[in-house]
């Protein structure tokens, strides 16, 4: 555009294609075909009223305070629809801080930015159907590393003298960033188009979550803390079992994304036979029966991870491998669909509503800055003022807080690392600088803001420089620009706040639906894979809810910190209670032919009862069973399950006290 009608045009384009950009976020061709071209009418829309009331400045403040509510109230869609609340608002600012006047300039401007923005939907469609496979091997390869961070946060349970507590908080938290990044490769594969690299890529998930079922189930009946309490060096032998395994799923990521052929994941098999020794060696001269049953069930645990791992290289290489992976396996029911009515934006429109209140929060806070801008002509570039307080106010407090320290840090570092840029480098390498710089600003919007907000800030004066390489880019003026945005965002982020606490009724109350759910898939005696999968996807979302709720209350201040205080021991304990859950499935399903079904079925009926009346905050708490149980069952199948059975009553007995209990404090 820039060669055609000048550099001013181009920059008009750019800024229309760098709006769009925002919501060209990992999906399917059909996804992308229907979400970019709503994000291009919205930065049209929005570009276009900003264009129409310049020079009139009470225009101007209904534009940036209405288009500011409006990007609030879109994220009633839900968290697929942020990238669109922050290019509506970053359209209004682009515009806004463009050099046009009258109302031949503003169509003449939008008509640019219009078709910069179009051009980009066409270009970003193109490339996601050339790189489709790609795309789909990056997402599975962040899985696969998310998992080996998953694994070093596993093994924190066997160091000695770990706080269990703290471990259990890091555990789940590691899982909630697993669990996201796996909605993000079902949203892509699942929904993607069919084909053997998407059979293989889709069953090599399939084989990461039901290695995770055998993970949690090592931590039953407290199997770790009984290990490191004894000084037992069968712990030390699993945790560095554990790192190792880490360290085989960052290799097969690399080693994925680089597109190879033949693909390897190391044997430990001998690993998992030298813990058989120790066992061995303890039996000989251990008497403590329970210590004796937490290390067999971790060596079985362990190796059938080891071996199931072991699948992925021909799963990821085979169509017949993958097809076995996925029978009975209905991939589309995996895939939650995304709202788009306009109806449920409208439900939000009430002052009890969070979405709502984020959505004043934020109008308010931009027509704040736009009065900043209006009675202080001084201001040089005031837009950066809105720009830094559209992408920094979240409707959480605590994440604010965190964007705010970052976007100030960010600045501070991309204004020096310009000014050297400025004085040592050439045109030829600060245009590769600025091209450089946007790619890492998209790339690490979701990773590490402060990564994001260093390399914007290098964009913005990068580009101004180049609009009028005569001035010096006016880095003091950004610094000055982002502390005023950012005070204004701490300020309203106090107004209408919507406190972590105020939502762990609902998360909780979700996380005993899911558990119960769970229970009900798990404690039967035959259960289709698909409705036990499902109830598990339930069961790891409503933990990564409780969790990331949880992280983010660490952030606010002391006072709304102090209305719940027993996240920790809720998250322990819910994850104990799957873990027992879910040993009750595997026990079956490996010692099935030892087993009566008919015996076996009223058991599993009797425990399913007694879990989901025990979940039900409507019914009161059960009397719980004996407190003795065997501790070793012996080679018995059908007592093994027994006393399985009892164990998971207890657990969920003492998850629904610590439910009650929080209950009556919060109230």
């Amino acid at each position: 555009m820039s060669a055609w009608l000048g550099f001013a045009a181009g920059m008009a384009a750019a800024s229309g294609a760098i709006c769009v950009s925002i919501g060209d976020q990992p999906n399917p061709l059909s996804v992308k075909a229907t979400i970019l071209p709503m994000a291009w009418g919205l930065a049209v829309l929005a570009s276009l009223a900003a264009a129409l009331s310049a020079d009139t400045a009470w225009l101007e403040a209904v534009t940036v305070i209405g288009f500011g509510i409006v990007g609030g109230l879109l994220l009633g869609w839900g968290r697929w629809a942020i990238p669109l609340s922050i290019l509506t608002m970053l359209s209004i600012v682009f515009t806004l801080g463009a050099p046009i006047s009258g109302l031949a300039e503003s169509l003449r401007y939008e008509a640019l930015f219009a078709a910069g923005g179009a051009a980009y939907v066409a270009v970003a469609l193109a490339f996601t159907r050339l790189l489709d496979a790609s795309s789909r091997r990056l997402t599975v390869a962040e899985c696969l590393r998310e998992f080996a961070a998953y694994f070093r946060a596993v093994a924190g349970f066997y160091e000695p003298n770990a706080d269990q507590a703290a471990v259990y908080v890091r555990v789940v938290e590691q899982q909630a960033s697993l669990s996201d990044h796996l909605q993000t490769a079902r949203t892509l594969i699942f929904r993607g188009r069919e084909g053997d690299v998407t059979l293989r890529l889709a069953a090599a998930l399939v084989v990461l979550l039901d290695t995770l079922d055998a993970v949690i189930s090592a931590n039953a009946d407290q199997a770790p803390l009984r290990l490191v309490s004894a000084g037992s060096p069968v712990a030390q032998r699993v945790a560095g079992l554990a790192e190792l395994l880490a360290g085989d799923l960052d290799r097969l990521a690399v080693d994925l994304l680089a597109g190879q052929d033949h693909l390897v994941i190391a044997d430990r098999q001998g690993l998992v036979a030298e813990i058989a020794a120790e066992i061995a060696h303890l039996h000989a001269v251990q008497t403590d029966p329970r210590l004796l049953r937490a290390a067999r069930m971790t060596r079985s645990r362990f190796a059938w991870v080891t071996a199931h791992l072991a699948r992925l290289p021909a799963v990821l290489a085979g169509r017949d491998a993958a097809r076995a992976v996925l029978d009975e396996v209905d991939l589309a029911a995996f895939v939650q669909p995304a709202s788009r009515s306009l109806a449920t934006l409208r439900s939000h429109v009430r002052f009890a509503s969070p979405v709502f209140r984020h959505a004043l929060r934020l109008g308010l806070s931009l027509g704040t800055g736009y009065a900043v801008i209006v009675l202080v002509p001084g201001l040089s570039h005031g837009n950066w003022i809105l720009l830094t307080t559209a992408v920094t106010l979240r409707a959480s407090y605590s994440v604010t807080r965190q964007r705010r320290n970052d976007r100030l840090i960010g600045t501070l570092i991309g204004c020096a690392l310009t000014g050297v840029l400025l004085w040592l480098a050439g045109p030829p390498l600060l245009l590769a600088a600025l091209l450089l710089a946007v790619g890492i600003a998209h790339a690490f919007a979701r990773v590490h803001y402060r990564v994001t907000s260093t390399a914007a800030c290098i964009t913005a004066l990068l580009a101004l420089h180049f609009l009028d390489p005569v001035d010096a880019p006016p880095v003091l003026a950004r610094m000055l620009d982002t502390l005023i945005g950012t005070s204004i965002t701490y300020l309203f982020s106090r107004v209408l706040p919507r406190w972590e606490h105020q939502d762990a009724p609902h998360l909780v109350a979700s996380l005993c639906r899911s558990t119960a759910s769970y229970a009900g898939q798990c404690l039967q005696w035959d259960v289709p894979q698909q409705d036990y999968r499902l109830a598990r996807k339930r069961l790891i979302e409503s933990l990564a809810a409780l969790s990331e709720s949880a992280a983010r209350m660490k952030g606010e201040p002391e006072r709304a910190r102090a209305r719940w205080p027993e996240y920790g021991r809720l998250l322990a304990a819910a994850y104990t209670t799957a873990a027992q859950i879910v040993t009750v499935r595997l026990l079956i399903r490996s010692r099935l032919a030892e087993l009566d079904p008919i015996a076996c079925k009223t058991l599993l009926d009797d425990t399913r009862q007694a879990v989901l009346a025990g979940l039900d905050p409507a019914v009161p708490p059960p009397v719980r069973p004996a407190a003795e149980v065997p501790a070793e069952a012996g080679p018995d199948a059908f007592l093994a399950l027994t006393q399985r059975c009892t164990e998971v009553r207890w657990s969920a007995a003492a998850l629904r006290d610590l439910v009650d209990g929080w209950a009556a404090r919060a109230g």
